[in-house]
């Protein structure tokens, strides 16, 4: 495994821990400027919440919005001060890849496909998993927060034309792809790297942090392995560009799936929890472990 070689510049704040502690009160400033940026606006639905029940095409346009500008906020604003502030770098440090790009994205775009297909097993896995009694409270909140953010889904990712498709793009797909691989493959697992000395377990760390913050116990586990395999892909090739490229396809075919099936263009509804058959899901993972290790061999021979 390639150890990592992200450039580290001096920096006013040594501690980790502290560079951490600060990142967070960061991005959660970042959500409150979000928030107050979304109150400035008046716009009626920002005092309540509104149910999804009438105005429904008001209150989407809301949560859009409101989506929009918290995550920007929070997860590309404050990561960027960071980087520039506390880190004292330029946000190209986070990019070495000069030339060659197409063959190692194509590699990357074929892992991340033939790894959502693999994941569908773990998805369904993990929407079934029931808690032992003493965690009943728990459980119950698990599933009111996964049915609450169930009926959210379906409301943003119902798409009456093609304007709504592409709003959904920029917001479930764009920003958090660029946001959320800044935060977490650029910064959080660089900082749980000098923590732990460890590739691995930085990786694993930063990827369960992302999983956390989705507040989906029922979908923990299949976010954290999409997290992994982000951090791994940044890991190999040194550059949050395919790391980024790797969260926006991953995403943005899920809703172009879903766009196509509501147009009624496809019969497949991949919004269903449904797995694979075993074969195609033991053919996909012997294809994923295949273009990682290219990509990993590929990546190695660049910085040879």
């Amino acid at each position: 495994m390639a150890q990592n070689t992200t450039p580290i510049a001096l920096s006013t704040y040594k501690n980790p821990w502290l560079k951490l502690l600060l990142l967070t009160g960061l991005v959660f400033m970042g959500a409150s400027v979000g928030h107050w940026a979304i109150r400035a606006l008046n716009w009626p639905y920002a005092e309540v919440a509104q149910p999804i029940t009438g105005h429904v095409h008001s209150y989407k346009k809301f949560l859009l919005i409101t989506q929009a500008t918290i995550a920007s906020s929070a997860f590309i604003g404050a990561p960027m001060f960071y980087w520039r502030f506390i880190e004292h770098k330029q946000v190209r440090l986070l990019f070495q890849w000069r030339q060659g790009y197409a063959y190692p994205i194509l590699l990357t775009l074929g892992l991340v496909f033939s790894c959502m297909l693999v994941n569908t097993l773990l998805i369904q896995w993990n929407l079934s998993v029931r808690l032992p009694a003493f965690l009943a409270d728990f459980e119950n909140w698990a599933q009111n927060k996964e049915a609450e953010l169930k009926r959210l889904t379906e409301l943003l990712t119902t798409f009456y034309n093609t304007t709504d498709f592409l709003s959904g793009i920029v917001v479930i797909a764009f920003i958090p792809a660029i946001g959320e691989e800044l935060l977490f493959r650029g910064i959080v697992q660089s900082l749980f790297y000098q923590i732990t000395k460890s590739t691995h377990l930085a990786i694993y760390i930063a990827a369960l942090i992302f999983s956390a913050i989705h507040s989906q116990f029922y979908g923990l586990l299949p976010r954290f392995l999409l997290g992994v395999l982000f951090g791994y892909i940044y890991e190999w090739t040194k550059d949050l560009a395919f790391p980024t490229i790797a969260h926006f396809f991953n995403n943005s075919f899920t809703l172009f799936m879903l766009f196509l099936h509501q147009q009624g263009s496809i019969k497949q509804d991949v919004q269903t929890t449904q797995a694979l058959p075993l074969p195609v899901i033991t053919l996909f993972t012997v294809i994923s472990l295949a273009l990682a290790s290219t990509l990993q061999r590929h990546s190695r021979r660049k910085f040879s």
